[in-house]
């Protein structure tokens, strides 16, 4: 599940809202709890921990809504990066490694009347899984976020605090990054 934002003059008014009114965090809830649970399931892939760490998210985002300022960046890409701090404090205090299953989260492309076309498809999808779990963090992470998540650009630089032309170098060494190892993997190089 794509991570939409909410359309932005709407957000604003319910996150000012939101201070005093539980209605308002509801509607804010109930548009971004399933993105947020994929978002966190992606990450710990464990659906009894994606579902705790969900609830954290938001009973943070309730806490600390009252101090929310627009300051260029949405309530959507703030709700991110508490989500990302989330995972990573779980993490920290379980020191177990990531556990995510890269397989389920890059879908087979299907519908093709080919048959070979489909085994080509799964090959292609096999090397890139595997390009990924080579990738340091901080690479796989963006090609995540980028791709899996679907965020735009404007969404990804708000969330880890950067401007676009530096996300976009980011993201280019990613990729470049991704095509080394792809290119190791159809060589057969082990790196």
């Amino acid at each position: 599940m794509a991570l939409m934002p909410m359309e932005r003059e709407r957000e604003k008014e319910l996150v000012l809202a939101a201070g005093t009114s539980m209605e308002a965090f509801a509607e804010l809830y109930e548009h971004y709890v399933d993105g947020v649970y994929a978002f966190v399931l992606r990450r710990v892939g464990n659906a009894s921990d994606a579902e705790d760490l969900t609830a954290r998210v938001f009973e943070k985002a309730l806490r600390g809504i009252g101090a929310f300022r627009w300051k260029g960046a949405s309530f959507f890409s703030w709700l991110l990066r508490i989500a990302s701090n989330t995972v990573v404090d779980h993490y920290r205090r379980e020191g177990r490694a990531r556990m995510v299953d890269l397989e389920e989260m890059l879908p087979v492309l299907e519908g093709t009347e080919d048959p070979t076309h489909g085994i080509e498809r799964l090959e292609e999808r096999r090397l890139i899984v595997e390009a990924m779990r080579r990738l340091p963090e901080r690479h796989r992470t963006l090609l995540e976020l980028k791709f899996v998540d679907e965020l735009d650009t404007e969404s990804m630089a708000e969330m880890l605090e950067c401007s676009r032309g530096n996300l976009a170098v980011r993201l280019h060494r990613a990729l470049k990054a991704l095509r080394r190892e792809v290119e190791r993997l159809e060589g057969g190089g082990e790196a």
